[in-house]
């Protein structure tokens, strides 16, 4: 029970002292600056390949919806 204790006791510090000391650390403002972008976008229109793969997939899934759903039984 007494090495139960520690262990828990142990465990309470390390999250407050960590957290304190997380708190206290400088901060280097060069390493958490952002990165300067020419174009943050390239990929904002879909292009043809992209309708051409949508078309193909929502034909798909219509095809398989309206095929014939032969749910008889297999045995007489």
């Amino acid at each position: 029970m007494t090495f139960r204790k520690l262990i828990v006791n142990l465990t309470a510090a390390s999250l407050v002292l960590g957290s304190t000391a997380a708190t206290a650390a400088p901060v280097a403002s060069e390493a958490r600056s952002g990165s300067h972008v020419a174009q943050s976008n390239d990929l904002a229109g879909i292009g043809t390949f992209g309708i051409l793969l949508g078309v193909l997939i929502a034909a798909g899934i219509i095809a398989v919806i309206a095929s014939d759903n032969n749910n008889n039984p297999a045995s007489p």
